[in-house]
């Protein structure tokens, strides 16, 4: 059996690497939502750029 004081020192070194944990999932998460709120922004005008290309591209064919 173990000492009382040892079972307590074993569960506040748990807990503490479940709060370090928690931290780091908290970070990962953040870091995914920045990511995609990033690209969604910044897809509208990449579609609209890519949009105008292709038209310039298909007039200067003479496709209609």
């Amino acid at each position: 059996m173990f000492d009382p004081t040892t079972v307590q020192a074993l569960g506040q070194i748990r807990l503490a690497e479940m709060h370090a944990q928690a931290r780091r999932d908290a970070l990962a998460r953040a870091a995914r939502r920045a990511r995609r709120q990033h690209t969604a922004h910044s897809t509208v005008p990449t579609l609209a750029v890519l949009t105008r290309r292709a038209r310039r591209f298909a007039s200067a064919l003479g496709c209609p």
